[in-house]
């Protein structure tokens, strides 16, 4: 094959053009990169999403045939005590809602019976004295006053091993300090990048008693906490 003589003497690129195509193509990835994260992100956030949506159904559901208490606990109870187990009939299958695909020990916690998800002290644990006598409970939902406004499930703690008994927080404490929240729950849940020391940056789905489902920033709940609203109790 014979090549004419302007194509014989068509320049090559040249080693500066080469390093501008390259330095445009890094430039448009480092651009593109962090608008893939967030989507990622944000996609992982809708499936957790759901599963609270399903919990929260079947909650309801098991409220109904339990004139209107939530279920229990391992507080003082074996592990066929854990509520997520004890929604199993209301929910086409439990271990599908169990565990959140954001969490890094996701995998352990369903190998170990666990859940992605922590009830609420304040809607799953009464509060007594010494002697056993009720002091405080809001398990039934009639003593919930603003179900919009009551949290019942929350997103767990990634510092918290994956055994079935971690199914509930120790909320009636958290007015002593953030630090009593994250070591319960992970309100930076969805974020993207590392997460800060004190876990503020980014958000977490958080399910209520009226089984609705929102998605609330770590900052303004570390606001609320600082202002002496402990958010995790049902309001009057």
């Amino acid at each position: 094959m014979k090549f004419s003589a302007a194509a014989r003497l068509r320049p090559a690129f040249t080693l500066i053009e080469l390093l501008v195509v390259i330095a445009i193509i890094a430039i448009l990835a480092a651009l593109l990169l962090p608008a893939l994260g967030a989507a990622k992100v944000k996609a992982r956030q809708a499936g957790c999403l759901s599963n609270l949506r399903q919990i929260g159904v079947a909650m309801q559901m098991y409220a109904d045939e339990n004139e209107g208490w939530l279920p229990t606990t391992t507080h003082g109870a074996g592990t066929n005590a854990s509520w997520i187990y004890q929604l199993a009939p209301y929910t086409a299958g439990v271990d599908a809602i169990r565990i959140c695909n954001s969490d890094p020990k996701g995998q352990t916690r369903l190998a170990a019976s666990g859940t992605s998800y922590t009830m609420n002290e304040f809607t799953s644990v009464d509060a007594v004295d010494p002697f056993g006598n009720l002091l405080e409970t809001f398990r039934r939902l009639a003593a919930i006053h603003r179900p919009t406004e009551t949290m019942t499930v929350f997103e767990c703690a990634d510092s918290l091993s994956a055994n079935v008994f971690n199914d509930h927080t120790h909320s009636r404490n958290w007015i002593n300090g953030w630090s009593s929240v994250i070591a319960d729950i992970q309100p930076d849940r969805h974020r993207v990048g590392g997460p800060r020391g004190d876990h503020s940056s980014g958000l977490a789905n958080y399910l209520f008693a009226d089984t609705h489902v929102e998605s609330i920033q770590a900052a303004r709940l570390k606001q609320r906490l600082a202002s002496g609203d402990n958010f995790a109790k049902p309001p009057r």
